[in-house]
């Protein structure tokens, strides 16, 4: 019986958390007839800066040997925040210059062509063999006749026409590596050692951006609102934390979420107001600059259990007149005023539509 009892009460259990958590899922935002402005919507919001959040991871993975930049922190843009050890890069990049220059030196060569001393000596060497063959050609023609005449033998006369007949090769093959030699270069042979000399020059490039790479710097001027690296960490672009995350906070924005029912009722250019739970006593006057162009899954929730959790919201963004106190990523309370320029409500007789702060408890 007793078993049977507690299968009961677990079932029972079960069904009543089943229904708690619809209730917090569908229960409207309940509404104060006392509180209920219907020219103002109320929002959740947070503090951002000029600028969305930027998060920097190094490119290249490697060991952190140098931090120059504290948490807080005000850079500008392009200061060095980290470097991480390069000597494998600099190696390259010297590899990469000789590398350069050999292609360079060998194009260089190829259009001054050959040394003035090979030249000369490509042309004696010519000069000689025609002067070889010049000899052997008389001696031929003299021993053409004697052969004629059988003052000789067939083996002699063979013989010298044999050499006459190697000359006139080694000749040929003296001529053609003179002319080789004082023969211009040629566009095709030009252009091959255009190309290696490009891919070298490429190759430098390549490993000076290694080495650029191993340098984090700050894309543009911001604060550095968290540092998570040290000297001797190891970090890459595969980290699961960036290594810095930088905003701009010259300027401060509230980013509301404006539930869908009201999100059509706002407008560029209305007036707003910023209250934070730490700062009660002060009011952050701005003004609407930046509608998104779409709905989104609801982001911020505050402590009140009748609030959905399953409604859509537009994000709202409004520039801030005064700043002073505020902190970015500070959860805070937007007020919109609805009136149009000439003081009217532009949501006059629309019935339905929700405060959201008009009820809520403070967060």
């Amino acid at each position: 019986m007793t078993k049977y009892m507690l299968m009961i009460l677990g079932v029972a259990s079960i069904v009543a958390l089943g229904m708690l958590i619809d209730a917090r899922s569908s229960t409207p935002t309940k509404r104060s007839a006392d509180s209920l402005n219907p020219n103002v919507v109320f929002a959740l919001g947070r503090i951002e800066g000029r600028t969305p959040e930027v998060e920097l991871r190094s490119r290249l993975a490697g060991r952190v040997t140098e931090v120059l930049v504290e948490e807080g922190q005000f850079v500008e843009q392009g200061q060095i925040i980290l470097r991480l050890d390069d000597e494998q890069y600099r190696y390259e990049v010297n590899l990469a210059a000789a590398q350069l220059k050999l292609a360079q030196a060998t194009r260089d060569r190829l259009i001054n062509g050959a040394h003035l001393q090979e030249r000369a000596e490509a042309e004696a060497m010519y000069s000689a063999k025609q002067a070889e063959l010049q000899r052997a050609q008389l001696a031929w023609e003299r021993i053409a006749k004697l052969s004629q005449a059988r003052a000789i033998s067939q083996q002699e006369a063979d013989n010298q026409e044999t050499l006459v007949t190697g000359l006139t090769a080694e000749v040929a093959a003296a001529k053609a590596h003179f002319d080789l030699l004082t023969a211009k270069a040629r566009v095709d042979d030009i252009q091959m050692e255009d190309a290696r000399v490009d891919a070298a020059q490429a190759n430098l490039e390549l490993a000076n951006i290694n080495v650029e790479r191993s340098i984090l710097k700050a894309p543009s001027r911001g604060q550095i609102l968290k540092l998570d690296a040290e000297v001797g960490e190891l970090i890459g672009p595969e980290s699961f934390e960036p290594a810095v995350i930088l905003t701009d906070t010259s300027r401060f924005h509230a980013r509301a979420f404006v539930e869908e029912m009201d999100a059509p009722q706002v407008k560029i250019g209305m007036p707003a107001q910023v209250v934070a739970d730490g700062l009660l006593d002060k009011k952050f006057p701005g003004r609407v600059i930046r509608l998104s162009p779409r709905m989104g899954r609801k982001e911020l929730w505050s402590n009140d259990p009748t609030e959905r959790y399953d409604t859509k919201t537009r994000e709202v963004w409004i520039e801030l007149e005064e700043t002073a106190d505020l902190i970015v990523g500070l959860r805070v309370d937007v007020e919109i005023d609805l009136k149009d320029t000439a003081g009217e409500s532009t949501t006059a007789n629309v019935p339905g539509r929700r405060a959201l702060a008009a009820d809520r408890p403070p967060l």
